[in-house]
């Protein structure tokens, strides 16, 4: 082949290495999260663990804060919360400094599940990883922080 026509197909390759990418992305996500679900059983959903390990590294967030964190609308964040507070682990409490705000916070038996759920998702994840070894694992986590961040709104200067 000659370079000329190298160079023309060079596009056509990388389209279909970015459809291979994008598509091994989407198969690895899936399997984790399948995975995820079937270990975490009836115990807790991802959505709830995922607001639970929000509440912990940071409580009392406004419900703006929380969906902005968990990248969820506000409409599904309201009733995930709806329900974390009628089964006693998360509670509403108006903001000190402006009342029109309402922040979300961990009751004591949402601590108590947080602190029993977090280390052993974490296990959880490890294990999922298993098949890199440490310095794949930290590329990996290099790569994809750069496509996020790579498709980041900008902010205008």
């Amino acid at each position: 082949m000659s370079q000329a026509a190298a160079r023309r197909s060079e596009p056509s390759a990388l389209h279909e290495i970015d459809t291979s990418l994008w598509l091994r992305l989407l198969a690895a996500h899936n399997l984790v999260l399948a995975e995820l679900r079937r270990t975490m059983g009836a115990e807790c959903t991802l959505a709830r663990f995922d607001l639970l390990a929000n509440l912990d590294r940071e409580d009392g967030l406004t419900l703006a804060e929380l969906s902005r964190r968990m990248l969820v609308t506000a409409g599904n964040l309201t009733g995930l919360v709806d329900r974390a507070e009628r089964d006693g682990v998360v509670a509403r409490k108006a903001d000190r400094a402006d009342r029109r705000l309402v922040r979300v916070h961990l009751t004591a038996k949402g601590q108590r599940l947080a602190r029993e759920l977090i280390p052993a998702h974490t296990a959880r994840i490890s294990a999922l990883l298993r098949g890199l070894d440490p310095a794949e694992r930290r590329e990996l986590r290099r790569l994809l922080g750069k496509l996020r961040d790579s498709l980041s709104p900008k902010e205008a200067s």
